[in-house]
């Protein structure tokens, strides 16, 4: 509990210290507005300015059969915030075999280059899975975080691929059981950190506006 505390610490730290930087950048932003008639009083002046909103889906989950979908607020050329979520729910072989899964996993990036298409960024991830592959199952939490890096590749004016890699840690609290004749039979529980690979994407993004 003490790990998962100071994950989220640090994570909530790193955005306390992002935010005044994206604050400054913001206050020296040029929008460009337009006058319009009092019928589109609603238009909403996206064109010309640098803030951007893209839907995301990643195509590697989407592969294992696990539907992927984020979104990502880009304020302005050099930060993004972006916030990706997973959900699967798959049994076979009469419920004796189980993969589920759901995660949500915000991130910050800062984007380089003259093109603003490298980047790094902090991720923080949080979910629970249940996986029985084998006679025995594990259910439980896992939460974690880590330094992710990347690059997007320009399709067009409104696609984009994202390919990224994060390194990290996670951190799974779980409880291991078998199902005997139909019940559940709890076998102990376990804690177990990885310190490794904690994502990779090949990512579709559409921008919106």
């Amino acid at each position: 509990m003490n790990r998962k505390i100071t994950i989220l610490t640090l994570f909530l730290w790193l955005m306390t210290v992002t935010f005044p930087v994206i604050a400054q950048q913001k206050a020296d932003t040029t929008y460009t507005f337009r006058s319009v008639p009092q019928k589109d009083m609603f238009y909403v002046p996206w064109i010309g300015n640098d803030t951007e909103i893209s839907l995301r889906a990643n195509l590697l989950r989407w592969a294992t059969l696990t539907p992927d979908l984020g979104v990502e607020w880009r304020i302005c050329p050099s930060w993004g915030i972006s916030v990706n979520s997973s959900w699967t729910s798959w049994s076979w072989s009469d419920k004796d075999r189980r993969y589920a899964l759901w995660e949500v996993a915000p991130e910050v990036r800062y984007y380089m280059g003259e093109k603003k298409a490298w980047y790094l960024g902090a991720m923080f991830k949080a979910g629970q899975f249940n996986y029985k592959l084998s006679e025995t199952g594990k259910q439980g939490d896992l939460m974690g975080g880590g330094i992710t890096a990347g690059y997007q590749l320009r399709l067009n004016k409104a696609l984009a691929l994202d390919f990224n890699l994060g390194l990290g840690n996670l951190n799974a609290d779980y409880e291991k059981y078998e199902v005997i004749n139909g019940v559940r039979v709890r076998r102990g529980n376990e804690t177990k950190d990885w310190w490794g690979p904690t994502n990779a994407g090949v990512t579709l993004v559409w921008k919106l506006f």
